[in-house]
């Protein structure tokens, strides 16, 4: 897979980056940790997550690649927003002490290949303070919901090379970025891989981010940064 995702989404217009406006496992999740203390939220594209999060008692930062999206919510909040490479190795360089909570929102699926939701984990992991809290929510497999699915990861994949994984497209069909369909057991890997130790995962069936009448899978990930070191 050839294709700059990353430059995809730097280069995207910031008022239509898809967000996911209901988001129960993260409310559930927020109820069981509390509220308090600070959070980054990794890929806030236009910041709408962030400003929830902040309503209801956390000290918010946000970083994402799109700079005119991360301006707009600056702008919008008043809240810290920053522009980084969240996907590239040591891209996550922020002045700051380390994070209690860090929410990703949908990012890891949409950020490129291997190596780029690799390195985006390791940087979780590095702004998480020592038994610091991700939580995380992926794309899942879902051909056996929505055939369309597997018509993509088929028609797609001399591209991407990738099982799994396709183009999102808009009406005209010109690609805008690459999305990768996860198993639990991919995603439970490449989480232990990075040091994080997993506290749950969890599937749910909902309506798809950009097809709202079409059906789809997606993972919910709860995880520690270990108190000490393995």
């Amino acid at each position: 897979m050839t294709r700059d995702s990353r430059g995809d989404w730097a280069s995207y217009t910031p008022e239509q980056i898809p967000t996911k406006k209901d988001v129960p496992e993260l409310e559930v999740f927020l109820s069981e940790v509390g509220s308090g203390g600070r959070l980054l939220d990794l890929g806030c594209g236009s910041g709408r997550i962030s400003e929830a999060l902040a309503e209801r008692g956390f000290d918010v930062t946000g970083v994402d690649i799109n700079e005119g999206a991360v301006a707009g919510a600056a702008t919008r909040t008043g809240l810290a927003f920053h522009v980084r490479d969240i996907a590239s190795a040591g891209g996550l360089t922020l002045d700051a002490p380390a994070f209690r909570i860090v929410v990703c929102q949908l990012v890891i699926s949409v950020v490129g290949g291997v190596d780029e939701r690799k390195a985006l984990l390791d940087n979780a992991f590095a702004a998480l303070e020592p038994g610091g809290f991700l939580y995380l929510s992926a794309s899942e497999v879902s051909d056996d919901v929505n055939p369309g699915y597997r018509k993509l990861y088929l028609d797609d994949f001399p591209e991407t090379l990738e099982r799994h994984s396709y183009f999102s497209r808009d009406a005209d069909g010109n690609i805008l970025y690459m999305t990768h369909h996860f198993t639990g057991i991919e995603l439970s890997a490449l989480l232990d891989e990075a040091g994080f130790d997993l506290v749950r995962l969890s599937s749910k069936t909902e309506s798809s981010s950009r097809r709202p009448d079409e059906a789809a899978h997606f993972l919910y990930a709860v995880c520690r940064r270990p108190a000490l070191w393995r």
